[in-house]
């Protein structure tokens, strides 16, 4: 073992490839080999796309109208987003990675780190490829993987393994490469991890490409063009690791729950009735996550791109942190109240819920409340409870069920979506939720 061996292979990368894809194709056999791209909300963008597709120079984002005839020229399978499957799947893929390392920090729904600095461990990319082994066989969802000093070359290690065949999906970014400076040539400054392209814009015109002349700049230079995020990343790039790995996932610190319509709303009944359905969601993740909330907002929107675009939003203060369905619900009404104008075709609306209150320990008592305030908070609990464990709510607020569904116009269009007791047949929901987390971002 080498002098800087374990520094050199402190942490680890996991990464899903195109995991939206490789999700459809899991629970779809069928689609293997097949190119397939998946939409987002209302059908509307291409967000995860196979690398068949990629080669097709479909683009990230791409408008689902635009390339909707050349996909279909070219035999693409096409599937609408099913998050909660999505969500499902990357869950058991971070317990599979847990059982392998004693540190792990979840970064996205298909991105994990994890230590690999364990003297334990004589090779570490022998032991990263049987980790990708054993995801692929009991998850069936492919893996690349990269090892290095720190998260930021972790994270070139592992896109050089995915381009690279010849790595088995496992490259070790050690000493002998992030030195090498026309090895780190080939990695320009808009693929490193804490750049991005606005940035690599501004460095390109000083005529700094690459990941070797990035880091080949004067630190004083640096932190005075770039300030100390571009300092830091340049020290990780250069071996350093600025930002270690952290065990606990971090609390969150809002929660928003929004979504484009299937048709634009003009009607308040239909607007309060998204409104509610994406409150009493919010409010649900909000008690799953142990805390209570001191601050909410709504808002609503027409179409953007439209001529008579209007866009507003209201927020309300608790006197105290709430959790209950009902209180948000009577003050989500208010404030839409107060930013419905008539007539108006709304393309989209939203809740935030921010300013939490942590309530695991125990919640602080309102002098003044009386017992039916304690027993709805235990009936609630109840009913999340049973929500949790069906695949679909299966009690929810009255008020929830004054539209009838086949009347809710704000659904989203999800023409492409594969059924849902299909899509669900070989998974195991643990309740955790993920950042939104597309491949390419």
């Amino acid at each position: 073992m080498r002098k800087d061996d374990m520094k050199d292979r402190r942490i680890a990368l996991a990464d899903c490839n195109n995991f939206f894809v490789s999700c459809e194709r899991r629970v779809d056999t069928r689609l293997d080999g097949l190119p397939v791209v998946v939409l987002s909300g209302n059908d509307g963008c291409v967000i995860s796309r196979s690398n068949e597709v990629k080669k097709m120079g479909v683009p990230m984002g791409a408008p689902y109208f635009k390339f909707e005839k050349m996909l279909a020229y070219n035999g693409v399978a096409v599937r609408s987003a099913n998050h909660r499957l999505y969500q499902s799947i990357s869950s058991e893929v971070m317990s599979l990675i847990k059982k392998y390392t004693d540190s792990q920090e979840i970064y996205s729904i298909d991105e994990c780190f994890f230590n690999m600095g364990i003297a334990a461990i004589s090779d570490p990319v022998e032991y990263c490829a049987n980790l990708r082994t054993e995801i692929w066989k009991k998850c069936r969802i492919p893996v690349s993987i990269g090892i290095a000093p720190t998260k930021t070359l972790a994270k070139l290690g592992t896109e050089y393994a995915k381009k690279h065949r010849e790595t088995n999906g496992v490259f070790w970014m050690d000493m002998l490469r992030y030195k090498d400076e026309k090895f780190m040539e080939q990695f320009p400054c808009r693929d490193v991890w804490g750049i991005g392209p606005r940035v690599a814009n501004s460095l390109s015109l000083l005529g700094i490409n690459n990941v070797a002349q990035f880091t080949a700049r004067d630190d004083v230079w640096l932190k005075d063009k770039y300030g100390l995020p571009g300092l830091n990343t340049a020290w990780e790039l250069r071996g350093f690791s600025v930002s270690p790995i952290v065990n606990a996932r971090k609390p969150q610190k809002s929660i928003m729950v929004s979504r484009s319509f299937g048709e634009a709303i003009t009607e308040f009944a239909q607007l309060s009735d998204a409104l509610l359905s994406f409150t009493v969601s919010a409010a649900s993740q909000l008690r799953r996550t142990g805390q209570a909330a001191g601050k909410i907002q709504v808002y609503v929107m027409t179409n953007r791109f439209g001529q008579d675009y209007y866009a507003n939003a209201k927020e309300h203060i608790f006197s105290s942190p709430a959790t209950l369905d009902s209180d948000f619900i009577r003050v989500a009404l208010d404030l839409l109240r107060q930013i419905y104008i008539a007539g108006k075709q709304y393309k989209k609306c939203g809740v935030v819920l921010s300013n939490f209150t942590n309530t695991t320990m125990g919640a602080q008592m309102n002098l003044f409340a009386d017992e039916s305030e304690e027993k709805l908070k235990t009936l609630t609990a109840t009913v999340d409870h049973l929500n949790n464990e069906g695949m679909s709510p299966v009690m929810k607020p009255a008020v929830l069920f004054e539209v009838p569904e086949d009347k809710k116009k704000w659904k989203s269009k999800s023409e492409f979506r594969t059924d849902e007791k299909e899509l669900m047949k070989n998974t195991s929901l643990d309740g955790l939720r993920f950042q939104s987390h597309a491949e390419d971002f």
